[in-house]
């Protein structure tokens, strides 16, 4: 969903996705 639109950046959102992931 999300994460394909940045799928160049897998790495720094994958990172985004965890740091949201903990923050929420």
């Amino acid at each position: 969903v999300m994460h394909e639109r940045n799928a160049h950046n897998f790495p720094l959102d994958l990172a985004a996705v965890e740091a949201n992931f903990i923050d929420g």
